[in-house]
């Protein structure tokens, strides 16, 4: 169930909201939020959320408006410093600014910040739009799953896969072998996800670790 009918009206019932998605919402959140009663709408995606990008929000929120100030924020990863930083723009908002964060996964949040949040239930499938599944890659034989990462993340061309991209591709990975009762691979994707999160995180070797232990 999507419940996203409380952006349809201001003033919004919280002022920071949380909701999980491993994709982009803003379609369906431009949908139906009040355009004409803001006076700015920031939506930024990120594939990894750092410090930097909090101090960034937090100088933006202080601009004087007119109106109501939105912040749509959808990343893919978050480290601990960076957490922190928008955990303090959140606990001293400007009058008439609210946020919504959009994340894969809200057990990945400090506890301090999803305090912060009011979390708002929303389901979406899009597994249509994997680049490639966890069924076609687990019966390629290993040659072919190299041939398969090495194009997908060919930095020489537009359409090299993104962190968020390879995070929906290890979910998919971990739904499908556990329904194929191979559970001894998903410490292995854990660990996958977790190096996702580190600085400078190579997608094509994380990839690779994957196709080895298939």
């Amino acid at each position: 169930m999507n419940n996203l009918q409380q952006f349809t009206q201001l003033p919004f019932p919280h002022h920071a909201y949380g909701i999980e998605s491993s994709h982009s919402i803003y379609v369906e959140l431009e949908e139906i939020i009040p355009k004409e009663d803001f006076s700015y709408i920031v939506h930024r995606q990120y594939d990894s959320f750092k410090i930097d990008d909090a101090r960034t929000i937090k100088s933006l929120q202080f601009e004087k408006t007119e109106k109501a100030t939105l912040f749509v924020l959808e990343f893919t990863l978050i480290n601990r410093e960076a957490q922190n930083a928008l955990l303090k723009v959140l606990e001293e908002p400007t009058s008439q600014t609210y946020f919504i964060l959009v994340f894969p996964n809200v057990k990945k949040l400090l506890p301090t910040l999803q305090s912060r949040l009011q979390v708002v239930q929303y389901t979406t499938n899009h597994k249509d739009d994997l680049r490639i599944s966890a069924q076609s890659f687990a019966e390629m034989n290993l040659q072919k799953r190299f041939e398969c990462i090495k194009e997908i993340t060919d930095k020489k061309t537009d359409t090299t896969v993104t962190k968020s991209e390879a995070l929906h591709f290890l979910n998919d990975c971990e739904i499908y072998f556990y329904s194929k009762k191979n559970t001894k691979i998903l410490p292995v994707i854990f660990q996958a996800r977790e190096s996702l999160n580190a600085n400078g995180a190579s997608v094509k070797m994380i990839l690779e670790m994957i196709a080895i232990h298939i």
